[in-house]
């Protein structure tokens, strides 16, 4: 398994863990961030049915069960598992650059060890 810690941009803030959709941070232990959106199946159907269209994408974006927070952890664990991980998620940059000078993987608060 290849460690991680998951940050959530906009802070884990999730009306329906069944139908909604979340951006995320994956931090590795050499300090790069990557990006991507989790999306609910539900949320992706009712995005499509509201907008009135026949498809919806997203970039970077990732289908799971359900958003709760240690689905998200799951999810993301078996993709690097499976080797997809760099598929699903884009390198945005470094710790340093996009938290503040002094952020490293250490010292990173994982919002993934939330429990809901």
């Amino acid at each position: 398994m290849k460690y991680f810690k998951i940050k959530f941009p906009s802070r884990y803030q999730v009306n329906d863990v069944f139908n909604d959709n979340i951006d995320l941070h994956i931090i590795l232990p050499d300090n790069k961030v990557f990006f991507g959106t989790a999306f609910t199946i539900l949320n992706v159907q009712d995005l499509i049915r509201r907008e009135n269209n026949c498809y919806f994408w997203s970039t970077n974006m990732f289908l799971i069960s359900d958003l709760k927070v240690a689905t998200i952890k799951k999810a993301v664990e078996k993709a690097m598992e499976d080797g997809f991980f760099e598929l699903i998620f884009s390198e945005i940059g470094y710790l340093d650059i996009l938290y503040s000078e002094n952020t490293n993987y250490e010292n990173l608060t994982d919002d993934g060890e939330v429990k809901n």
